[in-house]
């Protein structure tokens, strides 16, 4: 409850019960999930950049030379090129300033997360939705975090690493084609939040982002993994990838609040501090 609070600016009220207007929304939430017209409506701008990232996927052999031309087209991915080769990562003594240095040193691997990056962020904007629009700079923030856990947990476990890094990235599509859903439905989002109705949207939460990247058919391992949180949800996931999402979703949740001043025990197993 107390990470969905920071999440959405909102306290949830405890209530044991669902109230008739909320079990309406859930009702509108259900009949979304049901629609593959309505959930398209949801997430517009996926359908430019998921293609995009589609390709970047199955090009896996493109060259740097290759990369490097589709950087140098786009401003928005200069700028995240040379800022992610500026990370400390990278163990950079001075700042790169250059555009081909800064290739140089990401290399293939460090390009495609980077396009990556900029290619799914636009999907998280707000629009003029109030309750996402509270809450997207937020998930993007989550979605970052989580994506570098999720790459630091993959060499370990040693699945694709960038395949863990991508489930990371696009995993709070969940929340905000949720959040979006509820902002659009015919009452609109509620005043308040309860307890009741959050546990009620966890699972919901779960099978938005499980249908949406499954329609996307990005790869095998992200169509099984969601295909897998449709089924038993993110708590009870037994895939390796499944358990590195899981496992970096609440860690990172646990690191939002602790910065918040919100501090939680330390994260153990389970689906977040929601």
């Amino acid at each position: 409850m107390r990470f969905f609070g920071w999440l959405a600016g909102a306290v949830p009220r405890s209530e044991p019960s669902l109230s008739p207007p909320e079990q309406e929304l859930l009702a509108h939430l259900d009949a979304v999930l049901g629609s593959e017209d309505l959930r398209a409506e949801l997430l517009p701008r996926a359908r430019s950049a998921i293609p995009q990232l589609l390709h970047s996927l199955r090009e896996e052999k493109q060259s740097a030379r290759d990369l490097a031309a589709r950087v140098a087209r786009d401003p928005n991915l200069v700028v995240e090129v040379i800022r992610l080769a500026n990370g400390v990562g990278y163990g950079a003594n001075a700042p790169i300033t250059d555009l081909m240095q800064a290739i140089s040193r990401l290399g293939t691997d460090g390009l495609r997360r980077a396009i990556a990056k900029v290619l799914l962020k636009p999907i998280f904007d707000a629009q003029a939705d109030p309750l996402l629009g509270r809450s997207a700079q937020r998930l993007w923030q989550h979605s970052e975090i989580q994506a570098n856990l999720c790459l630091q947990q993959a060499l370990v476990a040693r699945i694709d690493f960038f395949e863990a890094y991508l489930a990371g990235l696009m995993h709070n599509v969940g929340w905000t084609a949720a959040f979006r859903a509820i902002d659009r439905s015919p009452q609109g989002a509620p005043p308040e939040f309860t307890s009741a109705f959050i546990h009620a949207l966890v699972p919901r939460r779960d099978r938005f982002f499980g249908v949406l990247v499954r329609s996307w058919d990005l790869s095998q391992s992200l169509s099984a993994l969601a295909n897998e949180v449709i089924a038993v949800g993110l708590a009870n996931v037994n895939s390796p990838l499944g358990q590195v999402l899981l496992s970096a979703d609440r860690a990172a949740c646990w690191q939002l609040l602790q910065a918040a001043g919100l501090p939680l025990a330390e994260p153990v197993k389970g689906s977040g501090p929601i």
